[in-house]
């Protein structure tokens, strides 16, 4: 009984709780990873859908709502903490009843049609049996891991008699492949090769198999046959064939060849290479004793989604056991079915997605897909639809960030048919949708009450903080380090010459897809951003090399400004550096080497794709920019009058009517005229001449309060030069961490005065704060909206939060202003990397509301604050560890000094 009683104590004691915790944390750490390298599905299999990680989770609960009932929350003092706290019995609460309530999955719709049916995104084991006129269902779930054991079984009644499915083999990337048995029987398989791929085909004794190009039969005559004919046949134990047509072979072991003439029997060589027409084929397998078996086949990321997978189970009824193979991909796909026969009953099995119907129908109208200009890559889709439910009908537009809610059902755009006639919508519904609202309600009341509770741990040490750490915000040095920093951003002055011309091209304003208005000299820097992923290009500003792609295509077609990371895409293109220039994209032929692959990542859902898949699609869309520039279908420059949309060239000369068409001909013609005679003379007068010509026709043409102002314009140039951002993360960094080093010093040496460093770092502090508030600021103004509506801005803003953290303690704690000024230098220089896009663009819908302003803006300033918390702690924890080495008492006395100043902001 003792021994019973402390492992109760154990499991409700906060330590247990902060071990379990931390289980969960590492558990979801560990998922994402897996998710990652291995798919959704096996992490699903794994952790997600894993009893232990649900008894995890129901033993939180246990253990919160003992310990809210044991320090006693429900008191008057205390209600704070207990709406804090029982906010997370409602979040797990409204989790569970997703987790156990809530469906997912998608609904495909072809256009001029309805639709209710409905594929679970979740997996399934299912088993139909029909016997005497009568259909016997049972379908389990189950995830299928690419890692670990999959073992299952599940059984269900038929009449009397019970049916038994177990799991027995998982196989990955399955194959149909022949081994020699004992057991086996005369097979062929033979792979048969085309312009646009391969197939594998396999033949017994009697069987037809019907191509595009040919037919091939094994030991089974056909007459009058409608496409070439190619016939194997077993004779005594030695196959042959014979051909409708002179059939070509090459031995591949001595590189001789020859012709084998129609209709005459020859044998059939599994060294040879046969062609016949535009096919060419060649045996994998001749025996006797073959027997069809399914193996993992060795794929690479770009060949994964040819195959799919398999899952062997035994089928056991009247004690007669059979293996039958599953074929599908689980999680969101249908599968194929597989049918046995077992004594007296015909049985379907299937692995994939189950199906349900809709309490109501939808029509889909027409499915809507726009490309980036001159590309095969989608820029968004949408579906017209309407619901049908009864008597009642509903039109409705179904787009990114535009989903349709109808009686607790959430519908989703989700992806497309290949031949762009159909939708597929994700279908959600989700029971514990307001029973996690209510947690998030409480989670925030709880925590707004406790700011005010006298008797909070918050209030506690609040009224701990001490105000003798003061430091001064004057710095004599503040306005000339100032005046010297600006200095950096002025425009410098070029020569009169074609890079001159190149930053006057970017003076010329351009409409992008999204409808924005802005200098070409935007675009230049985003179009060399997002394709060579750096700001210039061998000592070339994006100006120049915007400007020299239009002038010179030739040239930098040649010119390896690509990024290209994945080493797998890499080989697929034929390249061994991280770049790779327009022509590489492209073979002999003229071909798109990069056509079929981005076309299977398209197509993909955004959960399902691979790393390969990812960067696919990101060289795809990078490759498409460069050749929007070479046609500069990209410079949308050319407004039409009576319209708000701006045109290319290319679209103004082919569509608009015949005098403004002609009018927009003699501009351009006359500007690439210049730009030959100045390359030649190297005199670019007449060239900017024409771009001024260029403006005034904008100016004159484009519709009334589209064109922005000039100040804004000249705003956003010189934001575009400036590179605010840039510039100063290095300040931050180096004050922070200047001072950050003297802080030790003064640990170590407890007399050392730092109060100069202390007021220096804070001067650099506040002058790079003035300075990324007003890129903050300019940014807002250029863009026309709250600069925290894609990853790159919330990156900025909280950034600027964190350094606003720092100051705003500074009076406090020099150790709190140190490491914000440090985490600030780092989430900047963060912003700037690779993979996170400076751009900037008109809001999305779902972003076009005074919610940005206000939700968006604490949202993610709060993440400044928290982070500064986080670093203050880990520092503390530092501390704490080098006070326990130290045996020095004016240092223990430091440090504690040091440790109070770092937990009490």
């Amino acid at each position: 009984m003792k021994i019973v009683e402390n492992i109760l104590k154990a499991s409700v004691s906060m330590w247990f709780m902060a071990v379990l915790l931390i289980i969960f944390a590492l558990s979801c750490a560990v998922a994402t990873f897996i998710e990652n390298d291995f798919g959704t599905e096996t992490a699903w299999a794994l952790i997600y859908a894993a009893k232990w990680f649900e008894l995890i989770q129901l033993f939180l609960a246990f253990n919160l709502i003992y310990n809210i009932v044991n320090f006693s929350l429900h008191k008057r003092d205390k209600l704070p903490a207990l709406i804090f706290h029982a906010s997370f019995l409602f979040i797990l609460l409204g989790s569970a009843l997703t987790r156990y309530g809530g469906y997912e999955g998608t609904l495909h719709i072809r256009e001029n049609e309805s639709g209710s049916l409905v594929k679970s995104s979740e997996s399934y084991i299912q088993a139909q049996a029909y016997k005497n006129g009568t259909i016997y269902n049972a379908e389990h779930k189950q995830f299928i891991s690419k890692i670990g054991s999959n073992d299952f079984s599940f059984s269900f009644k038929i009449a009397d008699k019970n049916a038994a499915v177990a799991f027995k083999e998982y196989i990955p990337n399955a194959v149909n492949s022949i081994q020699d048995d004992r057991d086996g029987e005369p097979m062929i398989a033979i792979v048969v090769s085309r312009k646009d791929g391969t197939a594998d085909v396999i033949l017994r004794e009697g069987d037809i198999v019907e191509g595009e190009d040919a037919i091939f039969t094994f030991n089974k005559k056909i007459d009058n046959a409608s496409k070439p004919l190619v016939r194997f046949i077993l004779q005594e134990g030695e196959f042959s064939l014979i051909s409708s047509e002179d059939l070509d072979w090459f031995k591949m072991a001595d590189s001789s060849l020859g012709v084998y003439k129609k209709g005459e029997k020859e044998p059939f060589d599994d060294k040879h290479l046969y062609t016949l027409g535009d096919i060419n084929f060649a045996a994998k397998y001749i025996g006797l004793k073959g027997k069809e078996k399914l193996v993992s086949a060795e794929v690479t990321q770009q060949t994964t989604a040819m195959y799919t997978d398999a899952v062997i189970v035994t089928l056991t009824y009247k004690d007669i056991s059979k293996e039958v193979a599953l074929r599908g991909r689980g999680r969101g796909y249908s599968g194929t079915p597989a049918r046995v026969v077992i004594d007296d009953a015909m049985f379907v099995l299937k692995w994939g997605s189950s199906e349900s119907i809709l309490p109501f129908s939808i029509y889909l109208n027409d499915f809507q897909l726009e490309r980036y200009p001159g590309s095969r890559s989608p820029s968004s889709y949408a579906s017209e639809i309407t619901l049908k439910d009864g008597n009642f009908t509903m039109d409705y537009r179904i787009y990114m960030n535009h989903v349709l809610d109808y009686k607790g059902y959430r519908f989703f755009q989700s992806f497309y048919d290949n031949d762009e006639m159909g939708t597929t919508l994700t279908v959600n519904k989700d029971p514990g949708k307001l029973s996690t609202y209510i947690g998030y309600f409480l989670l925030s009341l709880g925590l707004l009450l406790n700011l005010f509770n006298p008797k909070s741990r918050f209030r506690k040490l609040a009224s701990l903080v001490h105000k003798d750490m003061t430091a001064n915000r004057k710095s004599t040095i503040g306005a000339l380090f100032l005046a010297l920093f600006l200095g950096g951003f002025a425009t410098p002055s070029y020569a009169a010459d074609a890079k001159e011309h190149a930053e006057n091209f970017g003076t010329i304003l351009i409409q992008g897809l999204d409808g924005r208005i802005y200098p070409a000299d935007t675009l230049s820097h985003e179009v060399l951003n997002k394709v060579y992923r750096k700001d210039s290009y061998n000592s070339l500003g994006a100006n120049e090399v915007m400007f020299g792609m239009i002038a010179d295509v030739a040239k930098w077609r040649e010119e390896p400004i690509i990024k290209v990371t994945h080493d797998e895409l890499k080989k697929l293109i034929g390249v061994k550096s991280g770049y790779a220039a327009f022509a590489d994209f492209f073979d002999e032929s003229g071909a798109y080497k990069l056509m079929q692959v981005s076309e299977i990542a398209n197509r993909k859902k955004e959960s399902e794709r691979n790393q390969f898949d990812k960067d696919v699609i990101k060289v795809d869309e990078r490759v498409n920019i460069v050749y929007g520039v070479f046609n500069m279908d990209i410079l949308r420059m050319v407004p039409k009058m009576g319209e708000e949309g701006w045109y290319s060239v290319n679209e103004a000369w082919m569509s608009f009517p015949t005098d403004e068409a002609a009018n927009i001909q003699m501009i351009f013609s006359y500007y690439f005229d210049a730009i030959k005679m100045s390359q030649e003379s190297g005199n670019w007068t007449l060239a900017d001449k024409m771009v001024t010509i260029i403006k005034n026709y904008q100016n004159k043409v484009a519709a009334d309060g589209l064109i922005p102002s000039e100040t804004k314009i000249k705003a956003e140039l010189f934001f575009n030069k400036a590179k605010i951002f840039d510039r100063i993360y290095p300040l931050y960094l180096l004050s922070g961490l200047v001072l950050l080093i003297f802080i030790f010093v003064r640990m170590a040496l407890p007399k050392f005065n730092i109060k100069p460093v202390v007021m220096i770092a804070l001067a650099v502090n506040l002058i790079a704060f003035a300075l990324h508030t007003g890129g903050l600021a300019l940014r807002w103004y250029v863009a026309e909206h709250a600069p925290w509506s894609n990853s790159y801005e919330s990156m900025i803003y909280i950034a600027w939060a964190i350094a606003l953290s720092g100051i705003f303690f500074s009076r406090t704690s020099i150790i709190s202003m140190s490491l914000s000024s440090i985490m600030a230098g780092i989430t900047l220089f963060t912003a700037h990397l690779s993979w996170l896009d400076p751009q900037i663009t008109n809001l999305v819908p779902v972003l076009k509301s005074h919610w940005l302003t206000i939700h968006v803006s604490i949202i993610t300033a709060g993440y400044g604050f928290l982070g500064l918390c986080a670093l203050l702690g880990f520092f503390a924890v530092i501390l704490y560890i080098i006070k326990g080495f130290s045996k020095d008492p004016s240092h223990i006395k430091e440090i504690e000094r040091n440790i109070s100043e770092a937990v009490r902001i």
